[in-house]
């Protein structure tokens, strides 16, 4: 019989060309590109061999019968070891973890026997032979080496299923259409014997993964050609399972933002490039670009570690920085010795984003480094992020409300209601840390909807409260102002638990209010068509100024706590303090002194006019029986009074 080499050929070149691509362009140095490597030069033996073992058995000279059996012999092998190698090559995609002695032993004891049998062949015949007038002849167990491969891709196709969460479905899709591939080529051949598809299948296999997961473009940053944060991820994976001991640098340039607005995108981008080309001058392929203005450099040693930390402090000095770039950018370098301690590399980069916010933003060089007291902090602040999910699936949250006090009428005329969560480990959760972590993953307007509905309960549980308070304040997230329907889910909750509307005030920081946009112009029209009122929260802590105030409908104005520091010793502080309370006054807004602790500041608060004070010198925050209690003390009827 006569084998058509023409697929053969056509496949030679294919993984010629693929080898020289994957070759000469720069490509992540992992396990997984390891191994495609491997499988790839692999291929191309067994196609060669293939070839030489196909002129052979065409040539039919009986001279050539040693060369007929070698070639064919090793062609087996080659046929024998690739399936082995592709079960490694996609077990690499889920760990990039090199097999112990004992696992690699295991998985490849069906490739062992396959291979004896090869050699056994040379006296046994049991999968081919060639007579004296150099004529292949199949053995009776010529068709082993099909199922063999047929079984191998079914257990690759078993475990890509099975790990299709762990790879995603981008490359489980690409694995499944690569073995439909393989599998196809091996079932013509075993059914048309002189179309040789085997080999031309396994050459567009690799090609279908040269093309896509092992593309040496895919893991490159497009500005600056620098390994990106997938293939630092991978990295990380691989270094951890694989216990090896190594340290980490973040360089952040961290007014690229205002460089930007001052120079153009342009601008940035070549102050990106200038310092992504001095960063692999010093650290070479170890330089990884893990965002817009951030670059992450691994080292070995510890040595290493601080070498590059100092010279990294003189790269970045201002008298000698980045001389290629138009505009001089300040940096924070992090540096977070034996990464391996953490579980996976998310943390590690959690971990450097951390460290980056401690620093102050100087306008100057910052360094920071981690530490024991850092570290203890990091994995605090971890725990409540993991302990936040429960708290929401079990509703697992408290209100809390701060009653807050009319000097006019010597009581209690108003609440804030606050969020409060216990954690059986950890205690109180500062309502601060815990909304900044919800916020920083999507999570707070899920809380927001549980508090709310948690507030609307006890006012409907307790009509009393709409007889003597004229509302009940509650803060909102700047997220939940940009939410498409938040303003009038909110609106529904009260309706559902029969809550007039004008019985709730909104409170809104100074931040959100100077981010005034259309989300926000949105929600705000909801809550004034509804009758909800609002509230400036905390202005003085930020740059909320008289223009900011004025664009939203306002009915009352809290001072910030920081505005009272030295009231009571500094006349300048007094009079300015006075200035603003007479100023929002003249303009009909209600003013609530927040954060007030002494009987001297009520009563220089009092002298100026101020309308209620809310603080600790009056009452903290209370539980909801306590603050029943409280209300019951101290109410008298009497006039309402609207705010």
């Amino acid at each position: 019989m006569s084998y058509n080499t023409d697929f053969l050929i056509a496949a030679m070149i294919i993984q010629l060309i693929i080898l020289c691509h994957f070759s000469a362009q720069k490509r992540p140095d992992d396990l997984n590109n390891q191994l495609f490597l491997i499988l790839s030069v692999l291929v191309s033996l067994d196609i060669a061999f293939e070839v030489l073992s196909t002129f052979y058995i065409n040539f039919e000279h009986a001279g050539t019968r040693l060369g007929a059996m070698f070639t064919t012999t090793v062609f087996y092998l080659f046929q024998a070891l690739l399936p082995f190698v592709l079960i490694c090559y996609v077990r690499s995609l889920r760990a990039n973890k090199i097999l112990s002695p004992g696992e690699m032993l295991a998985s490849s004891i069906p490739t062992l026997i396959l291979v004896c049998i090869i050699f056994g062949n040379l006296k046994t015949g049991l999968l081919f032979s060639f007579d004296s007038s150099m004529n292949y002849i199949r053995g009776p167990w010529y068709m082993l080496m099909y199922f063999s491969a047929l079984s191998h891709l079914l257990t690759a196709l078993i475990l890509t299923c099975l790990w299709w969460k762990i790879l995603g479905t981008s490359k489980v899709l690409v694995l499944i259409e690569i073995l439909i591939l393989l599998a196809s080529g091996v079932i013509v051949q075993a059914f048309c014997h002189q179309l040789l598809m085997t080999g031309f299948g396994l050459s567009l296999g690799i090609l279908a993964l040269f093309i896509t997961i092992n593309n040496p473009h895919a893991n490159t940053d497009n500005l600056t050609g620098l390994y990106d944060k997938t293939y630092l991820l991978r990295k990380f994976s691989e270094m951890l399972s694989n216990r090896r001991i190594f340290h980490v640098i973040t360089v952040t340039l961290y007014q690229l933002n205002h460089i930007n607005k001052v120079t153009s995108v342009n601008g940035g981008d070549r102050l990106i490039l200038s310092a992504a080309r001095q960063l692999h001058r010093l650290c070479g392929d170890n330089v990884f670009r893990i965002s817009g203005k951030r670059f992450l450099i691994f080292t070995f040693s510890q040595e290493q570690f601080e070498l590059y930390l100092d010279e990294l402090k003189n790269l970045f000095h201002p008298d000698t920085a980045l001389s290629e770039t138009i505009v001089y950018s300040p940096v924070i370098i992090s540096g977070i010795s034996h990464a391996e301690r953490f579980e996976d590399g998310g943390s590690i980069l959690d971990y450097a984003q951390y460290l980056e916010s401690l620093a102050p933003n100087t306008g100057l060089n910052e360094t920071v480094r981690d530490t024991d007291k850092t570290m203890e902090r990091f994995l605090y602040l971890k725990k409540v992020e993991q302990f936040l999910h429960t708290a929401i699936t079990n509703d697992l949250f408290e209100v809390y409300y701060q009653p807050v006090y009319s000097l006019k009428e010597k009581r209690y005329i108003t609440l804030e209601a606050l969020s409060r969560l216990y954690h059986p480990e950890l205690g109180w959760i500062p309502p601060d840390i815990f909304i900044q972590i919800a916020e920083k993953n999507h999570l707070v307007d899920r809380i927001t909807n549980l508090q709310f509905r948690r507030i609307c309960r006890f006012i409907q549980e307790h009509p009393l409260l709409t007889d003597r308070l004229c509302n009940i304040k509650m803060n909102l997230s700047p997220l939940d102002l940009i939410q498409t329907n938040s303003s009038s889910r909110l609106i529904r909750l009260m309706d559902e638990y029969g809550i007039k509307h004008s019985f709730i005030q909104f409170e809104i920081t100074e931040t959100v209010a100077t981010e005034y946009n259309s989300a926000l112009n949105k929600a705000v029209d909801d809550f004034a068509n509804s009758g909800i009122g609002l509230c400036l929260d905390d202005f003085g802590s930020g740059y909320a100024n008289l223009n900011t105030v004025m664009q939203l409908p306002f009915s009352a104005i809290k001072l910030d706590r920081s505005l009272l520091n030295k009231i009571c010793e500094d006349p300048r502080s007094a009079n300015f303090y006075h200035s603003i309370v007479s100023s929002f006054q003249n303009m009909d807004f209600h003013v609530i002194s927040e954060g007030v602790e002494t009987a001297a500041e009520v009563k220089l608060l009092s002298d100026y006019g101020v309308d209620m004070i809310q603080g600790f010198y009056f009452s903290k925050p209370l539980p909801p029986e306590k603050l029943l209690d409280l209300l019951d003390k101290s109410y008298r009827p009497q006039e309402r009074y609207r705010i």
